[in-house]
């Protein structure tokens, strides 16, 4: 089972995926999928709660300190989306969270086959995401992102790519800004797009874009965890540009 030790209460989902709501706004992430967690037990079929559950795992994940203790949370993840898949393979919100959780898990595994599997996982579902409903800006900001991480796969996985899956398409610096100034336009308080966004401008030699991007940054609302780890990021990026 997905969930462990949650005891069940007598409390409508829609309280607790509310509650859950209120707590990350707190930056409460390791008490807010509690709640989720609880929503789920008692409405199993509850798919945003399932794809809450998974993003607030793999956020938790990405702030602990050596690569076990984050494969844990990304796995937990992987486990919550695969369940919100199977209920609806043809969620736009699921498949953006399976692309966020492979990108993740990219980033712990050692095995080449299994990086460029997740590398082209992550295009399949950011790309399926977008098609079922354009308006997800943070879709967008994945395809974009998938763009500038193959750009900067090393020389052995690059061929891996290729050897094993004949390449997914060619990675394209103008594509991953195209893609993230469209989440921009759609999620403008995105921090993370900012940072992503600013890494491409950097990569593409439009240092003062990228500048201007962190700048941007900084003064964003911080409305989630994962924003501070983002302006933190961005803060270390901009000194290095300036």
């Amino acid at each position: 089972m997905l969930i462990t030790a949650v005891t069940a209460v007598a409390q409508d989902p829609a309280s607790l995926m509310e509650e859950g709501r209120k707590l990350e706004q707190k930056l409460k992430d390791e008490e807010a999928i509690e709640k989720y967690k609880q929503a789920i037990f008692i409405q199993p079929s509850n798919i945003k709660g399932i794809v809450k559950c998974a993003e607030l795992s793999a956020s938790i994940g990405s702030r602990k300190e050596t690569p076990e203790q984050k494969t844990v949370f990304y796995q937990q993840a992987k486990k919550f989306v695969d369940a919100a898949l199977k209920l609806d393979s043809n969620n736009a919100e699921a498949n953006y969270m399976m692309a966020v959780v492979l990108g993740k898990l990219t980033e712990v595994e050692k095995k080449t086959d299994n990086i460029v599997a997740y590398v082209k996982g992550i295009r399949y579902y950011s790309d399926k995401a977008v098609k079922l409903n354009p308006q997800m800006g943070k879709a967008w900001h994945v395809l974009g992102r998938w763009h500038l991480e193959v750009l900067n796969l090393n020389a052995v996985k690059k061929a891996a790519l290729k050897v094993i899956y004949g390449g997914v398409g060619e990675a394209d610096i103008q594509k991953a800004i195209q893609y993230m100034e469209k989440c921009k336009t759609l999620e403008p308080y995105y921090c993370l797009n900012f940072l992503d966004l600013a890494r491409a401008y950097e990569y593409d030699r439009k240092y003062e874009k990228s500048i201007g991007l962190l700048e941007q940054l900084a003064k964003l609302p911080t409305r989630r965890q994962e924003d501070v780890t983002a302006k933190a990021q961005g803060a270390m990026l901009l000194q290095k540009l300036q």
